[in-house]
């Protein structure tokens, strides 16, 4: 009976694993995603499209949410502060203005996060049931959330423009000082893709504490605030840095704190390649406990 079952099936030997050879060097590595992002570019341009076009065709109003829910949150921030309820303290530039930008770079950060630590809990079973590189899917994700954040960034120049401030030649730079942000928020998701299938409890408290993140970050509030214990905690928040030198060149043309922010951003590259270098490892395996489910 035994002899005749293993005729049925291939030798152990030939069984090829779900998942890559996590063996190879982490630079081979790369350099195999990289060539399988141009192999499969057509597969990744179609993800894109499909996925912004489901997103809104069953909304009324469509791609207008983009614009219509940070207004709505900026809003409420404003109202706070008319009523007395809350004094960020000092903005260069007028509060509205402020709370709009800032919340705009919070949420690039937070929706690099959210898209990349959902990966596998909601793409799982494409990714097992279907035969193409996973990074692909990844990317995907990445581009998606730029492109949602892009569209109603430009209502952030305009109220900028109406509340009259003016823009210089350094603006231009203002998308890449975005990166650090986009690899912190990256790298922190794809280590939480990997909780959301073993421990899912732990990535609840790491989507809450992402969420309580914003409050310890001079979004809503002026960098220099007089609560001592949250100006410690400010004052040593990577974020404090990486979001205010971004909306300081944007606004003012100036640097804001350089010297952290160079730090800060090589410390996320670090770790982004640290996060990248872990679900590379593991992804496979964890896809394979998907089977089952």
């Amino acid at each position: 009976m035994s002899s005749k079952v293993s005729e049925n099936y291939p030798a152990a030997a030939e069984l090829v694993p779900l998942h890559g050879d996590t063996t190879e060097k982490f630079a081979t590595q790369l350099i195999g995603y990289v060539r399988n992002l141009r192999q499969y570019a057509y597969l990744l341009q179609q993800l894109i499209i499909v996925d912004i076009t489901n997103a809104y065709k069953r909304s009324f109003i469509g791609l207008s949410w983009l614009v219509i829910t940070p207004i709505a949150s900026v809003l409420i921030w404003v109202l706070l502060n008319g009523a007395g309820i809350m004094e960020p303290g000092k903005t260069d530039i007028p509060y509205p203005a402020y709370v709009l930008l800032s919340t705009s770079i919070w949420s690039f950060f937070q929706g690099a996060y959210q898209v990349t630590s959902n990966v596998i809990s909601n793409s799982g079973r494409f990714m097992v049931t279907a035969k193409f590189p996973h990074e692909v899917l990844v990317v995907e994700q990445v581009i998606v959330h730029a492109i949602n954040f892009v569209i109603p960034f430009f209502i952030n120049i305009v109220v900028l423009l109406a509340y009259g401030i003016s823009f210089n030649w350094s603006a231009l730079l203002f998308p890449l000082t975005l990166l650090p942000l986009l690899l912190l928020g990256t790298g922190l998701g794809l280590l939480v893709a990997l909780l959301r299938v073993v421990a899912i409890d732990f990535s609840k408290l790491a989507d809450q504490g992402v969420t309580f993140l914003m409050f310890l970050t001079p979004i809503i509030y002026a960098p220099k605030i007089q609560l001592n214990w949250l100006a410690s905690i400010v004052k040593y928040n990577p974020l404090t840095y990486l979001i205010g030198f971004s909306r300081n060149l944007l606004t003012q043309g100036t640097l804001y704190e350089p010297y952290y922010y160079f730090v800060f951003s090589l410390a996320s590259l670090v770790f982004f390649f640290i996060c990248l270098r872990i679900f590379m490892k593991y992804e496979g395996n964890l896809l394979e406990r998907l089977i089952n489910v």
